[in-house]
C-alpha cells in the first residue's frame, strides 16, 4: 500500500467521515487520510464564544471539505476559531494549520521541540533532513530511496500540508496548564511517537486528549530515524506510558480510533508488546550479529510493501535495538564500510528487559 498522500480528492470509496459531540463542548472531527491508518481525529473544543481545534489532519481537498461538513454539522464557524493546538509534528495531524492560521492569525500552540522539527523536516531544508535520514538507515542496511514528500513540488506539497510561520508558535511546557475555551487543561510532554508530542489532561472529569501516545486498538509507531534525534525513543515512550498511567482518566481521546476507558489496561498491553519485541530481537541475535535491516524483514515480512513501509518498519526496529544498546544486552559493531551490525553482548532476563 502507497504511504504517498494524494494530492487530488479522495475517492467516494473512502471511510465515511463522521463528526459526533463525544461529550459536552467537545466534538471528535474524523476524517480520511490517504494513508495506512485511514482515518485520523481532530477534536474542537467549544466555549461560549468561540472553539479550539486540536490537531489539523492532512490538507486534502477531501479532508478540507470533511472539515467543513463537521464544523457545519457541530454549528462552529472558522471566524470563530479561538485558537490551534498541535500534539506533534506529524504530516497527519499538521496539514491544515497553516490554511487556518492564515484565515484567523490565532495562537498556535505546540511544544518547542515539534514546533522546530515542523519547519525544519517540511520547510525548506526538508531535502537536506531526508538526506540525513536516507544516509542513516544506509549503514543499517536498508537501500537508499527517497521518502514520498521529495517527489511532490513545493507547490503540492504545500497544498497538502500548509504550516503557519515560526512567529504563529506559542511553546507549551510540561505540566504547563492552559485555557482552551474556558476549561483548563494540563500540558503532558509525551516523547516517545515524536520528540516533541503532547497530550491534554482536563482534571475536572479525567477527560485526556492522548494524541497518538495512547492509541485504543493498535501500538503507536516509535521509531530512529537519524542520530540528530533524542537517542532512546522507546526509552522515552516507556517513561512517558508510566507518566500517564496514574492519570484518573475517564475517558480518552486518542488520534486514531474511537475514544475509550481502560487507560491502566491498554497502557499495560502496549508495555507487554515491546517486551515481547525486544525477547524477539534478542533472540533473533543469538546466533549471530546481524544488521538492523535484517532484523527487519524477519520481524516484518509480507507487511514490508513498499519504501515508505521500510522505512517506519526499520526505524521501529532500530529504537529497539538502541534500547538494548543502552540497557546493555546487545553491542554495536561497525565495519571498515561504515555498516552498522548488531551483537548479545549480555543475557538479560525477559522479566529485565522494560
Amino acid at each position: 500500500m502507497s504511504y504517498t498522500p494524494q494530492v487530488t480528492a479522495l475517492s467516494s470509496s473512502e471511510p465515511e467521515q463522521v463528526a459526533h459531540e463525544v461529550v459536552p463542548g467537545v466534538w471528535q472531527l474524523t476524517v480520511a487520510i490517504p494513508f495506512p491508518l485511514k482515518t485520523v481525529n481532530m477534536y474542537a473544543l467549544v466555549g461560549k464564544t468561540g472553539w479550539v481545534l486540536v490537531d489539523t489532519a492532512i490538507g486534502t481537498p477531501g479532508v478540507r471539505e470533511a472539515l467543513n461538513q463537521g464544523l457545519a454539522q457541530a454549528g462552529l464557524a472558522i471566524s470563530q476559531l479561538q485558537a490551534i493546538v498541535l500534539t506533534h509534528n506529524h504530516p497527519d495531524h499538521i496539514g491544515l494549520s497553516g490554511m487556518l492560521y492564515a484565515q484567523q492569525q490565532v495562537p498556535v500552540y505546540m511544544h518547542p521541540i515539534d514546533a522546530r522539527r515542523m519547519h525544519a523536516v517540511w520547510g525548506e531544508g526538508r531535502h537536506e533532513q531526508a538526506q540525513r535520514a536516507i544516509d542513516f538507515f544506509s549503514r543499517h542496511g536498508l537501500v537508499p530511496s527517497q521518502p514520498w514528500y521529495l517527489s511532490l513540488s513545493s507547490s503540492e506539497l504545500h497544498s497538502v500540508l500548509d504550516i503557519p510561520p515560526a512567529t504563529a508558535f506559542v511553546p507549551l511546557e510540561d505540566g504547563q496548564v492552559i485555557e482552551l475555551a474556558d476549561e483548563h487543561y494540563q500540558v503532558l510532554w509525551t516523547p516517545g511517537h515524536s520528540d516533541g508530542q503532547i497530550c491534554l489532561f482536563r482534571t475536572r472529569d479525567g477527560l485526556l486528549l492522548s494524541a497518538d501516545h495512547v492509541l485504543p486498538r493498535i501500538t503507536p509507531n516509535i521509531g530512529l530515524y537519524s542520530s540528530a534525534e533524542r537517542r532512546n525513543p522507546l526509552g522515552d515512550y516507556l517513561a512517558s506510558l508510566h507518566k500517564v498511567e496514574p492519570l484518573p482518566a475517564q475517558l480518552i481521546l486518542p488520534g486514531h480510533g474511537a475514544p475509550f476507558t481502560t487507560l491502566t489496561t491498554r497502557i499495560a498491553e502496549i508495555i507487554e508488546h515491546h517486551q515481547h519485541r525486544l525477547q524477539q530481537i534478542l533472540e533473533l541475535l543469538a546466533p549471530q550479529p546481524r544488521q538492523a535491516n535484517q532484523l527487519m524483514e524477519q520481524l516484518f515480512g509480507a507487511r514490508l510493501q513498499d519504501d515508505e513501509s521500510r522505512r517506519l518498519a526499520l526505524a521501529e526496529v532500530l529504537a529497539h535495538l538502541e534500547y538494548l544498546c543502552i540497557t546493555g544486552a546487545l553491542a554495536q559493531q561497525e565495519t571498515e564500510a561504515g555498516i552498522l551490525y548488531y551483537i548479545v553482548s549480555a543475557v538479560v532476563p525477559e522479566n529485565k528487559l522494560l
